[in-house]
């Protein structure tokens, strides 16, 4: 308080100073404390400059004027420290000389475009290219720092739109079904053909193998994939003794040449479509005694062994005309045979992988013991006949059989190839007229594949009782194989003239019917598919329900999927019946009358009329 006169003294000195200072200074300073030294004038060094980094802040040591400085300055912030002021900062010696050193700085005054007014250094430049004490800044200082931004926009922009456009892509491309990838021969439908009744190309009266090219859009859009022959080879009398085969590398002169049935595979597989052949077996010994024949051999178990003229003709199709598979007609009848096993192995090597074969359901049946192993372990397909002959129950406990028999123990056993008709059977529209459509829907509702017989989509009825009694020809093996029709052009009216006329026109309605059915199976894989394998286990997916005389109902599941269900009424009568104990509704996917497609079926008191069925998708 007494130092009053002293303290003013100091305070006149620091005015005088602080009014020098400011005349070199466009703009005030602001000093963070009152009655403080002017600071000493300091050279401007730049943040990025060496000398800027050797020494940043001042060293009170070297100044003595500094050290006086300060000590006055300590003695004024005593007394002012002891006003009630409530303007007056109140320091402790250490705080008190930082501040008094950042205050001791040369301020310096920045105009808006952040050019140095005062105290600038000859050189340095806030914009522009920037110079310290002579020295140059780092180069990408001076780049394009405008271009580059709008560059590196550009980009991000870009790779933003980049990603947007691969999410899209993604969910357009994304499958709307995640069916699983199974073999070309599983789960499809194979339409089965006996050339000579199908189409005739040049009048002649006989179908021929150019007639078939000429109708394959007419397989396919009917949704088969695969186009089994029925027998082709040479034969003696043929088409009439067509089983008789003469000679198993040459096609019947009736049918065409070899260059028919090469451009015949070829435009089967350009429509991404599948060829197998019926082949007889014939022998399964080695033939030693045709000095004739050029056989070349296998090795099997490290054993050469000569070509039969089976596996002659296997290999001459297969590898020379690529054929896609073969159906093992007569089989059954070389099941004791010494050389089963060893021939099945061989044919199975000579056709390769991605080719099948075939057999029938009477040599899974007769083959016993180790030849059972590798019958099932080299045949892909078994035929399955259906036969309504012993009636619903008769036919329930078949399919029970075939489905959840041998063939089910393991995943890559042999699939089954359910037909109703097939180039050894009457017809189906023969035996069971008002249930063609009933039964082909039956089939279609099965696990495996299926075989339809050419004519059964239309309806085709066989010969008549009295022409298969005539003695001129031997209809009693090709009854069942009167001549293919076709909608336009007048083709309905052909009749080859080495067969007679069918008991009854085409009922050509059915087609669209047959094609629904198809349809609904392929895209169904809790129809097509026969078990769900698991950890090496097989759980069942189907379940055969009759609960009323002649009604047949299937119910098919699958894991993450909608449950199917079939239902057919094969008696001549309507039958209504609550099955709302198992099912509450479903939605009609494929039925024998097509005004059904689409609508909501409640199984509570509902009727079915004659001859009828339906395949049904079950609410999850």
């Amino acid at each position: 308080m007494n130092d009053l006169p002293e303290t003013s003294c100091s305070n006149e000195a620091t005015d005088l100073e602080t009014i020098d200072y400011l005349r070199g200074v466009k703009s005030s300073t602001c000093l963070l404390l009152p009655m403080t030294p002017s600071p000493t004038p300091l050279d401007f060094k730049h943040p990025l400059s060496e000398e800027m980094n050797e020494g940043q802040f001042l060293n009170i040591t070297e100044d003595s004027k500094i050290s006086s400085a300060m000590q006055n300055s300590d003695a004024s912030a005593g007394d002012s420290s002891s006003s009630g002021d409530s303007n007056s900062v109140v320091q402790d010696p250490v705080s008190a000389q930082l501040i008094n050193n950042i205050s001791m700085l040369d301020y310096q005054t920045l105009s808006k475009n952040g050019d140095l007014i005062v105290g600038q250094p000859e050189g340095c430049k806030i914009n522009g290219n920037l110079n310290v004490n002579n020295r140059k800044l780092p180069n990408f200082v001076n780049w394009n720092w405008v271009i580059i931004r709008k560059v590196l926009l550009w980009v991000v922009l870009s790779g933003l739109v980049a990603c947007l456009g691969a999410i899209i892509a993604m969910v357009i491309t994304i499958p709307k079904s995640c069916d699983p990838d199974l073999p070309w021969h599983q789960g499809k439908v194979f339409y089965e053909v006996f050339p000579a009744s199908f189409k005739d190309s040049n009048d002649d009266g006989f179908g021929d193998l150019k007639g078939l090219i000429k109708k394959l859009d007419y397989i396919k859009d009917l949704g088969c994939n695969t186009v089994r022959l029925n027998y082709i080879f040479e034969a003696q009398d043929y088409p009439e003794n067509y089983n008789h085969a003469t000679y198993l590398l040459k096609v019947d002169r009736s049918l065409g040449v070899l260059k028919d049935f090469q451009d015949l595979v070829k435009a089967i597989h350009d429509k991404e479509m599948y060829i197998i052949l019926d082949i007889p077996v014939l022998s399964m010994v080695a033939s030693t005694e045709n000095k004739n024949t050029n056989h070349s051999s296998v090795l099997t178990n490290d054993t050469s062994v000569g070509y039969s003229d089976m596996s002659a003709a296997i290999k001459f199709w297969s590898q020379g005309q690529n054929v896609d598979g073969f159906y093992l007609k007569n089989l059954e009848n070389f099941v004791d045979d010494v050389n089963f096993a060893k021939s099945l192995q061989i044919w199975k090597h000579i056709i390769g992988s991605g080719k099948i074969l075939i057999a029938s359901e009477k040599a899974l049946e007769l083959t016993k013991g180790d030849d059972l192993t590798v019958f099932l372990n080299r045949i892909d397909l078994i035929d399955v006949y259906l036969d309504l002959n012993e009636g619903v129950k008769g036919l329930k406990n078949h399919i029970d059989k075939v489905v959840f028999g041998t063939l089910r123990a393991k995943a890559h056993y042999p699939w089954i190839l359910w037909n109703v008709g097939n180039v050894n059977s009457e017809r189906v529209s023969s035996r069971f007229s008002n249930n063609t459509l009933a039964l082909t829907a039956l089939e279609m509702s099965l696990p495996g594949t299926i075989s339809l017989f050419y004519g059964d989509e239309i309806g085709l009825k066989g010969l008549s009782k009295n022409e298969v009694e005539k003695d001129f020809h031997e209809y009693n093996k090709i009854h069942n194989l009167v001549s293919m029709s076709f909608t336009g052009n007048n083709e309905s009216a052909a009749i080859l003239p080495w067969n007679s006329k069918p008991i009854s026109g085409p009922r050509y309605h059915y087609f669209n019917i047959i094609k629904k059915f198809i349809e609904i199976r392929l895209k169904t894989p809790t129809i097509y598919l026969r078990a769900i394998f698991k950890d090496g286990s097989a759980a069942r997916n189907m379940k055969i329900r009759i609960t009323e005389e002649n009604l047949f109902i299937i119910e098919r599941w699958f894991p993450r999927r909608n449950s199917c269900v079939f239902i057919g009424n094969f008696g001549g009568k309507s039958i209504s019946t609550d099955l709302s104990s198992m099912f509450y509704s479903g939605t009609i996917m494929a039925s024998t009358n097509s005004s059904f497609v689409g609508q909501v079926l409640y199984f509570e008191n509902v009727t079915f009329s004659p001859n009828s069925a339906m395949i049904l998708k079950l609410g999850k």
